[in-house]
């Protein structure tokens, strides 16, 4: 009886007394891109530490040949001391030799410019001498420039929002925006801001909404303690990359005088970096390049002094096989939700990348469908007892699902090469069979909202654009599951709730006579309910309905869950008269509690008939009355690309620019 009661008390905690073999699927759709990976790197030490990095330990870390890791950015320390620039230059040579992208931060202004007076202890730079750091950092620029060396980009700050007892400087996001508006066209390279130690938004959405600031800003960084998981649609909107630009997973070995293990210090350090790109951050830069916790061992806690750790090999992966990639769907379908991926399309858009992490003791089959067919491609996997080992793949005869086995404890990377098209590629809705006239996808405005356009009706009333609540509004999931974003609304006892696109006045949808296709994906939330999606009048009168009740849910752990199915519908209806409609999904009301569901990847196509839809030139000289993108959201210029565009006559046409 005590033995059952042990290993009923080791499952509950979730202990895998065996290994199994498992399945799993990875399904990719290189048509819906992301974001641009620029790179991976780390932090050069500064001389707090006494050392810096030899020419060779650099060439190892930055090298691209098959005993090198080949890093592409490194982060420089800036000395609020111009007598000490000079101890990072030989490692910046070092780096740019092997084709590095180079950024510094500073800790500290001098401490004179300070509230304080005091280089090492938090205060404010005053705003007087605004002007002085501005040409402080761009005097480091010139400096680095006279040494041989061209800096790409420079922080602000670094972690302007801790106050701490080493060198540091505490900034708000509104005087970081004054200081970008007022001083940034001084420094001659790129700006890097905030830095904030969360990736607190309110210290980098200031800088977004001013105009003048945000012009100044290139980069978005920020530092992962405390990351909540956040994604930064309004960087991806204001056209910045997002970086992770520091993370110090953990120092527990020094605390606790503990060696490094594979198991407990690896797949937290791999899982990070993939949680970094799933969050459509374009750069990971860990601190630090060589320490017990960096690439390069430096002797302490299990570590060979100038060898690579498990860490450095993991990074590797990323640098040499995503560097320069596009990330792109994928939809990972495990059923014990151990494993994490992502994928990737290169440069020449002939080969996907993909990212596997597997942190459990079981083997999993893993069929993964490509966009394409393939007959070979290459691994590369680190383990306990591997370190970044490549091998070829080859898959026998030409196929678009090759099946791979994902090792227990491994991370994997895994290379496939387009040998031919796919025969059975899905219609995309943008060819001739017809054109994309709405989507929405959610994934421009994050979680917690109600997005413009979008309104949404409950027991609580109806919800409008704008509207930050608990209530309907948009959920974030695991970017790896079936859906990154979606809608959540609700009903309780005392009617039918919904949600709506095209009854806000300043987003209405304008359909031109024709043939169409809405389709949608559903879930439910904690249970499946009665979903009606309709197609209305402005009148609210319904030209088409469809009953869309899902088939799967998802529980209560909001963001922490893995959308791993959904059902999805078509609803085919025709307008016969062009004018302005609604796209509608209601949920009917329940007998005690709320009825929940779940709604996204919508997508409204217009079929081609005789005569192909009208796409008129940008230099349409009708009197506009609003313009509007394929997301339906409102924009003040024509973008390149299609525009929706309405008239002051009431009419309205696709522009293309």
């Amino acid at each position: 009886m005590k033995k059952i009661t042990i290993l009923t008390l080791l499952l509950l905690l979730g202990i895998q007394l065996y290994a199994e073999n498992r399945t799993a699927s990875i399904s990719i759709d290189s048509r819906i891109k992301y974001q641009h990976v620029t790179g991976f790197g780390g932090f050069s030490p500064s001389p707090q530490w006494a050392y810096w990095l030899t020419d060779t330990e650099m060439n190892k870390l930055f090298g691209k040949n098959d005993t090198q890791l080949g890093l592409n950015i490194v982060r420089l320390y800036i000395a609020n001391n111009k007598s000490g620039w000079s101890a990072g230059v030989a490692n910046a040579k070092a780096a740019k030799r092997n084709g590095a992208f180079i950024f510094a931060s500073p800790w500290s202004p001098p401490a004179e410019w300070k509230s304080n007076k005091d280089d090492s202890n938090g205060g404010e730079l005053l705003e007087e001498h605004y002007k002085d750091w501005a040409n402080f950092l761009n005097d480091y620029y010139k400096y680095m420039k006279s040494q041989g060396v061209t800096i790409d980009a420079i922080s602000i700050q670094n972690e302007p929002d801790w106050n701490t007892t080493y060198q540091s400087c505490i900034w708000t996001g509104e005087k970081l925006a004054r200081f970008l508006r007022e001083y940034g066209h001084i420094i001659e390279c790129k700006i890097i801001a905030p830095e904030a130690i969360h990736f607190t938004k309110s210290m980098h959405e200031p800088i977004l909404n001013d105009p003048r600031a945000c012009e100044q800003l290139d980069i978005l960084g920020g530092h992962f303690y405390g990351w909540d998981g956040s994604s930064y649609p309004l960087a991806a909107q204001k056209g910045k990359e997002v970086w992770m630009t520091e993370f110090l997973i953990n120092e527990r070995q020094q605390n606790e005088n503990k060696n490094i293990n594979w198991k407990d210090d690896g797949f937290l350090f791999a899982r990070s970096i993939n949680d970094a790109m799933l969050a459509d951050m374009s750069a990971w830069v860990h601190y630090s390049l060589k320490r017990y916790y960096g690439c390069l061992g430096d002797g302490q806690y299990g570590t060979v002094n100038n060898s690579f750790t498990k860490r450095g090999y993991i990074l590797s992966h990323y640098a040499k096989y995503v560097s320069g990639s596009t990330r792109i769907k994928h939809v990972l379908n495990d059923a014990y939700s151990r494993l994490s991926s992502s994928a990737y399309l290169s440069v020449t858009g002939d080969s996907v990348v993909v990212m596997v992490i597997n942190p459990s003791a079981d083997t999993y089959s893993t069929t993964i469908s490509l966009p394409f067919n393939t007959m070979k491609g290459n691994r590369i996997s680190t383990t306990e007892s591997l370190n970044a080992k490549k091998s070829d793949i080859t898959v026998g005869d030409e196929t678009c699902t090759p099946e791979v086995n994902v090792e227990p404890y491994s991370v994997n990377t895994y290379i496939f090469i387009k040998s031919s098209e796919r025969d059975d590629w899905p219609d995309d809705g943008d060819n001739n069979t017809g054109i994309t006239v709405f989507t929405d996808q959610f994934d421009l405005y994050g979680a917690s909202c109600i997005p413009d356009g979008w309104r949404s009706k409950s027991e609580e009333g109806i919800r409008k654009a704008g509207n930050y609540s608990l209530g309907p509004r948009i959920m974030g999931f695991s970017p790896e599951g079936a859906m990154k974003y979606a809608f959540y609304f609700r009903t309780g006892t005392n009617g039918d709730g919904y949600v709506c696109y095209g009854e806000e006045t300043d987003f209405r949808m304008n359909l031109e006579a024709g043939k169409y296709t809405l389709s949608y994906s559903t879930v439910g939330w904690k249970a499946t309910p009665a979903v009606t999606a309709a197609i209305q009048k402005l009148t609210g009168t319904n030209i088409k309905t469809l009953d869309s009740r899902p088939k799967h849910f998802v529980s209560e752990n909001g963001s922490a869950s893995r959308i791993t199915n959904t059902t999805d519908f078509n609803l085919d209806f025709e307008v016969e008269t062009a004018g302005n409609y609604i796209l509608k999904w209601t949920v009917g009301k329940s007998a005690g509690g709320y009825n929940e569901a779940l709604v996204g990847n919508i997508r409204l196509v217009r079929h081609n008939e005789d005569t192909d839809i009208t796409i008129l030139p940008y230099t349409d000289k009708k009197d506009i009355k609003a313009i509007y993108n394929l997301q339906g959201r409102r924009l003040r210029h024509l973008q390149k690309g299609i525009n929706i565009v309405t008239y002051a006559d009431g009419t309205a046409s696709k522009v293309f620019k």
